[in-house]
């Protein structure tokens, strides 16, 4: 007996060494979820300054940028630290809400952490776990930033045209786009969203140079 329980012991050890013994900590869905609340409104905040100010054409008080890019930073922190140790989490756990404020958090994030993060959320939303247009708004970014044509027409940018004003980056097969906006949830064309955003929509749009 002695032995036996020697050797349950020696294993236990190789196994902890090897990492093959998981960390039991579950997450707190519902504390997740209260301080998402607050993330969110710090996140969508400071953006609601940007929007008055563009959908006003006045111009941008500097300060904004750098307001914006801490406030993201420590809101990216917090929510990736969290996606590391317990993955994207369901909606469903952790409510509509919630699953909206990880999302814009992600969203707002680098490049890296997009292409991180978008296959989990693709693979929520495919079990309704997630919302779908939010996984085609981040496709969308993700291609964006990457310097190719996006899926849904979701994005805009200003750096398309040299006086700054904001364009819908290009998209492919715009013949298409409304059809598959509908077809993921979208309830705009993708002219009426551009409208909402103050953007110049051109379906021929071309891919700005990266050289």
């Amino acid at each position: 007996m002695r032995g036996l329980i020697l050797i349950s012991i020696l294993l236990f050890a190789i196994a902890c060494s090897n990492g093959s013994i998981e960390n039991n900590e579950v997450l707190d869905y519902e504390s997740f979820a209260n301080s998402l609340d607050s993330i969110m409104a710090l996140d969508q905040g400071i953006r609601k300054q940007f929007m008055e100010a563009m959908q006003a054409n006045e111009k941008i008080d500097p300060s904004l940028y750098g307001e914006m890019n801490r406030i993201d930073s420590s809101n990216q922190a917090w929510v990736i630290n969290k996606l590391q140790k317990y993955g994207w989490p369901e909606k469903s756990k952790i409510g509509e809400n919630a699953a909206r404020a990880v999302f814009l958090v992600i969203q707002h994030a680098e490049l890296s952490d997009i292409e991180t993060y978008y296959p989990q959320l693709q693979a929520l939303a495919d079990r309704d776990e997630a919302r779908q247009v939010h996984a085609a708004m981040m496709l969308d970014r993700m291609l964006m930033y990457q310097g190719k044509k996006q899926i849904y027409g979701t994005q805009a940018s200003g750096q398309l045209r040299e006086d700054g004003s904001w364009v819908i980056w290009p998209v492919e097969d715009p013949e298409s786009i409304n059809e598959r906006r509908k077809a993921v949830g979208f309830t705009d064309t993708v002219e009426e969203n551009a409208a909402s955003m103050n953007a110049v929509y051109n379906p021929f749009e071309p891919l700005p140079s990266m050289e």
